[in-house]
């Protein structure tokens, strides 16, 4: 489902932090080549992938594919899930070697991040698998300078402008057919996705309790039906449909499973949940959208196998 757009990143990376202490030790920088060493992944045979985004963390084992260029996305299909990941490849900008336990980070693991420092993914060689492929790319990828980060500051945010008339912004909405025009119609409001959702009707944008969230969760697998939650950063968009485990609480985390995929999320930073209406494939589709309290995307859940056995979902799960 066509509903997000890029989240702006949190100011300050505790793993950051922790690499910068053990840099030139247990961390090694690579060179500014990101894209050189997503291409090289595929020698390193499995690996266990995790996926950071504000307020939640996806971690899966996988193969990645040889990628080239102009082709920056993997798809993986299987009965009854499908996981597709899509990459921003310019925000991706510097990587670091983990050789031993750094904090949470495991030993040979690469950590690439965006301009201002934030973690995008992080990727850790399978314990069977690519000990000697890793070991040739960080020796091959090596950066001259062990001392700093290389990491970009002062990065500006487009401006936006105006909402406009309601009429318009609704035309707009019902027109837009993918992220990109959902994107556009966001810089109105400088990505503050709540107050776009607060201008529209409840047609388009219903905010409902967040209760409803665990709610649809828990009957979703109760009824054994597939979902598709999407989460992302500035440089990684990852959707995966399943039947979800039920999900598991610890704290303020629900996790949920889906062979070998763990799914974390923070609920203590869902500030608002909305269920949205939108134009795609030929129908509306509807979907969940939770937001944080400066009104920045999280994560969204909407249909798995069909937009009417989700629509029925929805109608005995939702909380006004």
């Amino acid at each position: 489902m066509s509903v997000m757009a890029w989240p702006s990143a949190p100011a300050a990376s505790p793993l950051l932090r922790q690499c910068g202490a053990a840099l030139g030790d247990r961390v090694l920088r690579l060179q500014d080549e990101p894209l050189a060493i997503l291409k090289a992944l595929y020698r390193l045979g499995s690996l266990v992938v995790t996926t950071f985004s504000s307020g939640s963390k996806v971690s899966q084992s996988m193969h990645y594919p040889a990628f080239s260029d102009g082709e920056w996305w993997l798809e993986s299909v299987g009965e009854r899930c499908r996981l597709r990941q899509n990459l921003q490849v310019d925000q991706w900008h510097s990587v670091l070697a983990v050789l031993e336990p750094t904090g949470s980070l495991p030993a040979r693991s690469l950590l690439f991040l965006d301009r201002r420092g934030q973690p995008l993914q992080q990727m850790a060689v399978a314990p069977e698998s690519g000990g000697l492929a890793f070991e040739e790319l960080v020796c091959a990828m090596l950066h001259p300078d062990q001392q700093s980060l290389g990491l970009v500051q002062g990065i500006s945010r487009f401006g936006g402008r105006v909402l406009g008339p309601l009429s318009e912004l609704e035309k707009d909405w019902a027109g837009s057919q993918d992220e990109d025009d959902f994107g556009h119609l966001l810089t109105r409001c400088h990505d503050q996705r709540a107050v776009l959702y607060d201008a529209v009707r409840d047609s388009f944008a219903c905010q409902v309790r967040p209760e409803t969230l665990p709610a649809v969760l828990g009957e979703a697998a109760n009824r054994d039906s597939a979902t598709t939650l999407c989460v992302g950063n500035q440089g990684v968009r990852l959707c995966m449909t399943a039947p979800w485990s039920s999900p598991r609480w610890q704290g303020n985390h629900c996790h949920l499973a889906h062979n070998g995929a763990l799914v974390s999320l923070d609920m203590s930073l869902m500030h608002s949940l909305w269920r949205l209406r939108k134009p795609g494939e030929g129908q509306v589709v509807t979907a969940l959208e939770a937001l944080d309290e400066k009104g920045g995307w999280l994560w969204t859940l909407s249909a798995g196998e069909g937009e009417k056995p989700w629509r029925d979902l929805l109608r005995d799960s939702v909380i006004r």
